[in-house]
């Protein structure tokens, strides 16, 4: 009796670890939008051959970011030849291509030419993958399910955008929810999930392109959607799409996430200005000038959206100008030139943060004001999207390829 009982408190310990340890990155910049994963294992050091456990081909082209659920990875991807956007699924085991579904046909329309027809990021309740794409008439969603096969599409609007599209989905609930700010019509929406149905739609009141992608919290029991947009950084209720509170800035234009944590949103904007700004949380309203906690307008991103781990708020921007901020003060702890060209976002696994360059290499530092580098690794192709992790293993697409780094044997 004694023995099984041991045996059995045994093998719920060990349930409880293999939950701990597995961390589905489900969506943009993780399971809760901070680009942060609890895992508490992950590579240091790599090459285009050294503990690579598989890449495989990704077919057509796209900038979205992989997504790991369980045993799968999810990209999108779009293919000029038949002007389809595409949801395709991997095996997280072996990296084989198990399906490759259109979801949509129709042209791109007007975008950067760094930009792509497939730059946002889908999302997974765990049942269902949620994509965004924008064609010449505006943008879609689209839910399909595991064995690639569609559940719904909608059209959510019409785009007006001469850079194009790139925000991603994020989930609320039962509600999938995504920004369609835009230099046309305007708006942020919220679908079911079940079965797309519209639940809300919020209308700014200003007209600007964003491509920025709203992150989640709690203010004081209340859950609010922070994003930016509009020349605004601002709050709303996810459950009905009212604006809470609001306030002008730091620019006009935004591509970068927020993050949140010490009770501050840190936004960041890219056009026409590089700037950002740090705003007390717990405001109803215009809160500019009761809530503004500090600016910054120094070496701020574009593209790559910050990442805020502890105390110390790293920021990359695009030219691989590198600044540690203190998140309570706005105080600079460290600043200078560190890397090449950066598109890709930092992300943060095991007190280490991993920063891509556009060349493929990733420079790993340790979560501190020092820029205290760990190891420089070399992929060897262009990496212009962000890591996903999970189950103690980087998932990067590149140009071309779906890549696992981790310190599994090889499975090719």
């Amino acid at each position: 009796m004694k023995t099984n009982l041991i045996f059995c408190v045994g093998l719920i310990a060990l349930m409880f670890v293999e939950i701990a340890c597995a961390d589905d990155w489900s969506g943009w910049r993780g399971p809760r939008g901070d680009g942060i994963s609890r895992e508490a294992t992950a590579p240091l050091r790599w090459s285009a051959s050294e503990n690579i456990s598989w890449k495989t081909a990704v077919p057509g082209t796209g900038l979205s970011s992989p997504i790991v659920v369980g045993k799968r990875v999810f990209l999108t991807t779009g293919d000029a030849t038949d002007e389809s956007r595409r949801v395709l699924s991997f095996d997280a085991e072996s990296g084989k291509l198990l399906w490759n579904v259109i979801v949509h046909r129709g042209p791109g329309g007007t975008m950067h030419r760094f930009n792509s027809t497939a730059s946002s990021t889908p999302v997974s309740d765990g049942k269902y993958v949620f994509a965004s794409f924008v064609d010449d008439k505006g943008l879609v969603l689209a839910a399909v399910d595991f064995d690639g096969r569609e559940v719904w599409n909608r059209r959510l609007g019409t785009f007006h955008s001469t850079h194009g599209f790139a925000a991603c989905p994020v989930l609320f609930g039962e509600c999938v929810i995504v920004n369609g700010q835009q230099d046309g019509d305007a708006f942020v929406v919220a679908l079911r999930c079940s079965d797309g149905e519209e639940s809300w739609r919020y209308r700014p009141d200003v007209n600007l392109r964003s491509f920025s992608t709203p992150v989640l919290t709690k203010v004081g029991g209340r859950d609010q959607l922070i994003l930016t947009g509009s020349s605004q950084t601002l709050a709303l209720d996810p459950k009905n799409g009212e604006r809470i509170w609001f306030a002008e800035g730091p620019t006009q234009k935004f591509v970068c996430t927020p993050c949140v944590g010490h009770g501050l949103v840190f936004s960041f904007g890219g056009s026409p200005e590089k700037r950002m700004m740090a705003v007390r949380l717990g405001g109803e309203g215009d809160v500019l000038g009761t809530h503004l906690a500090w600016r910054n307008e120094r070496s701020m991103p574009y593209v790559p959206s910050p990442l805020l781990v502890g105390d110390y708020l790293h920021i990359m921007n695009d030219s691989g100008i590198y600044t540690c901020l203190a998140p309570l003060s706005g105080e600079t702890l460290h600043t200078g030139r560190k890397l090449g060209s950066v598109y890709s976002s930092p992300i943060s696994v095991a007190d280490r943060i991993y920063f891509f360059e556009d060349s493929g290499t990733c420079t790993v530092i340790r979560n501190n004001s020092e820029f205290e580098i760990l190891a420089v690794n070399e992929l060897g192709e262009t990496v212009q999207t962000t890591p996903a992790f999970s189950d103690g293993s980087l998932f990067v697409r590149t140009e071309t390829q779906l890549v696992r780094i981790s310190s599994l044997p090889s499975v090719r």
